[in-house]
């Protein structure tokens, strides 16, 4: 870095410790060691004194520690943008990363350099995670978080190094909850400085941001979702309005994708595979979907659909996209996930992932999402094991497991391809759909496009909910080999009313 680039971020960077830190609003988390109010006369910013990418400095290294940003270390940072530019191509707002040696890529091409970006494309904003192998993101679609209607918005992550957990903010709302425990045997610590904006070293260099940035902090802690709303508020001076469950009841969807619903395109199929699933959604008015096959969909389709999301790790997933995903209307407050080996050979994320949902001030529902081999029933029997304290208190918080089970329930043939349905039932959990529909003959239920079976289940524990209805996604799905017209998976939704006492 030249002398005359340090003075410039001398001018405008203000790096403090808690001891000599000033507070920019009320209630401020301690903990904080860096704070960058830029200083710049622009007349932007929200006091006015914003750094503007397109006139100032497009690229700037920050004052900050390596070891910050590493597995082993708590964090958070916040920091607000606004642009009015919606560029085509990936623009940095903030990065660790070194792209020299691998390029960040969109959507599918993969971005698995060591460290972390925050960055906009296409009028929205993004944030991706990698440690040379392995790499997670979310990208959530311009349309339902934008950053570039030029307005100040709020961009907010924290990390959780005991849970292997990063949480994603948009304006003051923990949109997303990422578990990326794949990542903890090769660290993300990255050696490349943490810089705002593009990098001028890489070639082709990788653009700035379009806009302007204020208020940027970092912690050296995970701090809470109220500390992230309180700065949104104070800032904005609006609140925070989170939606509730209406006349206790909601509706779930269990759906296996497949493949990440990539299979239909327009070009090729009339359709979009991915569109159409978001549709469908819509169109069964869900509330809580629990999904399998995820594979890297998660974020367009909870941002479309305006839902928050919860993504469980595995190593396929790091890779492709997570397999299991939670994706909810109302707030998710808490998530649940094993990290150790399966009898798959994963990580029991590629089986087993679950979330706590807020319904609202005084009611909430445990969900999972679960994928299984059918041949396979230790599994299921290895995640009811590990959760047998929410199962045991169903009846003060009730649990809801749906998934694709890969397996003929003893309750629909009197025998069954697995122990899997035995061993729910025997955990005292319901079948929906038997128990909304307990005539096998009239209601077969088949879920698989090669069977007349069902394989996919949606199952409830506790007695304060009461399953009101039971029906498939589309009342026309072809099974013996044949896929049904226009639908976008082998697989049928299933959808699921619930009251909730």
């Amino acid at each position: 870095m030249n002398k005359a680039l340090k003075s410039t971020i001398l001018l405008f960077i203000a790096v403090c410790f808690l001891a000599s830190c000033s507070q920019k609003y009320p209630d401020s988390p301690e903990g904080v060691v860096l704070k960058a109010d830029f200083n710049k006369e622009s007349g932007e910013g929200l006091e006015k004194r914003g750094l503007d990418l397109m006139k100032d400095e497009a690229s700037t290294e920050l004052a900050a520690d390596k070891a910050w940003f590493s597995n082993k270390k708590d964090f958070s940072v916040s920091v607000w943008v606004k642009s009015e530019s919606q560029t085509s191509d990936t623009t940095i707002i903030l990065s660790n990363a070194d792209f020299r040696t691998k390029p960040m890529g969109i959507y599918g091409n993969r971005r698995l350099n060591k460290g972390i970006s925050l960055y906009s494309y296409k009028g929205g904003w993004g944030w991706n995670i990698g440690n040379g192998n392995l790499h997670y993101n979310y990208e959530p679609v311009a349309e339902k978080q934008p950053v570039a209607d030029n307005k100040w918005h709020q961009l907010a992550f924290t990390y959780s190094s005991k849970d292997h957990e990063m949480r994603l903010y948009y304006d003051g709302d923990n949109k997303a909850v990422l578990h990326i425990g794949d990542l903890r045997e090769n660290d993300f610590k990255s050696d490349y400085p943490l810089r705002i904006g593009g990098d001028s070293i890489t070639s082709p260099p990788y653009r700035s941001f379009q806009g302007t940035l204020d208020v940027l902090n970092v912690w050296a802690k995970t701090i809470s979702s109220e500390d992230i709303q309180n700065e949104f508020e104070f800032y904005s001076k609006t609140e925070v309005n989170e939606p509730e469950m209406e006349d206790d009841i909601f509706t779930l969807v269990n759906w296996n994708i497949w493949h990440g619903g990539t299979h239909y395109t327009k070009e090729k199929d009339g359709f979009d595979g991915i569109e159409r699933t978001i549709e469908l959604i819509e169109n069964a008015d869900a509330d809580i979907v629990l999904m399998q096959e995820t594979y890297g969909a998660g974020s367009r389709i909870s941002s479309m659909l305006g839902f928050y999301y919860y993504e469980a790790s595995s190593a396929i997933g790091a890779v492709w996209g997570a397999n299991l995903s939670v994706m909810s209307r109302f707030p998710i407050d808490d998530v649940y996930m094993i990290e150790e080996a399966s009898n798959y050979g994963k990580n029991y994320a590629f089986n087993n992932g679950g979330s706590r949902i807020r319904l609202s001030d005084n009611k909430g529902v445990i969900v999972f999402s679960n994928w299984y081999n059918g041949r396979k029933p230790e599994d299921l029997d290895g995640a009811l094991s590990a959760w047998t304290g929410l199962i045991e208190n169903a009846e003060e918080t009730p649990l809801i497991f749906g998934g694709d089970y890969n397996s003929v329930s003893h309750l629909d043939d009197g025998i069954g391809e697995s122990g899997h349905s035995k061993l729910m039932t025997g955990a005292e959990f319901t079948d929906s759909y038997r128990h909304v529909h307990p005539d096998v003959e009239s209601h077969p239920g088949y879920s698989f496009h090669t069977s007349t079976r069902r394989i996919d289940y949606i199952y409830f524990k506790g007695n304060k909910l009461e399953a009101i209805e039971v029906k498939p996604i589309v009342p026309n799905f072809k099974g013996i080999g044949e896929l049904t017209p226009g639908y976008p998976s082998d697989h049928l939704g299933i959808v699921a009313r619930f009251k909730i006492n």
